[in-house]
């Protein structure tokens, strides 16, 4: 007796039954892009004109682009979605296993009302001393408070220069005589 294979993954799915929406808007994007690649080609192609004589001229059209433009945008995206999610799925995995995120939803609560009660312990609460994972949370906020106190840039105001009031507007009549056109 042969062991059941495994469920296959569909052509549009990140797993079995789990249909990507991700996947099939970079496929879109693909097919417009080919598209617009093709209707630029098309336009830029050279032309044969005949003239009265029977004589043939090659002529090319005025360069524009434009479609060249529209196709690099639907080729990045076709892809950098899929780029930008699988690293994002990356990033988040490696923030599950981090000790902050637990000591924030590891209690299984809003993430607020834990973040509140972890800054504002409250009086029957463990102290920073006791717990060391609140007392590791209030250091990484000092440290970003402090960050942010040293990124800020003072904003220097200038006086303002005073500007002459515009000139009353012409009628154009006053424009024929002093110019001569409108």
């Amino acid at each position: 007796m042969t062991a059941p294979a495994p469920p296959t993954t569909g052509f549009l799915e990140e797993s079995p039954g789990n249909r990507s929406a991700m996947r099939l808007m970079c496929l879109l994007a693909l097919f417009a892009s080919m598209a617009f690649g093709v209707v630029t080609m098309m336009r830029s192609a050279p032309m044969v004109t005949r003239d009265s004589s029977g004589q043939e001229t090659l002529s090319y059209p005025p360069r524009d682009d434009t479609g060249m433009t529209l196709t690099l945008v639907f080729l990045l995206g076709a892809f950098a979605p899929k780029v930008l999610q699988k690293f994002a799925e990356q990033r988040l995995g490696n923030l599950r296993s981090s000790d902050l995120r637990e000591l924030l939803i590891g209690a299984g609560g809003d993430l607020r009302t834990t973040a509140a009660q972890a800054l504002n312990p409250a009086p029957t609460a463990a102290t920073p001393a006791e717990d060391p994972r609140l007392r590791q949370l209030l250091e990484e906020v000092e440290r970003l408070r402090a960050e942010i106190a040293r990124s800020r840039t003072p904003i220097q105001v200038s006086a303002a220069t005073p500007v002459a009031p515009p000139a009353a507007a012409l009628t154009p009549l006053e424009r024929i005589r002093l110019g001569g056109s409108l």
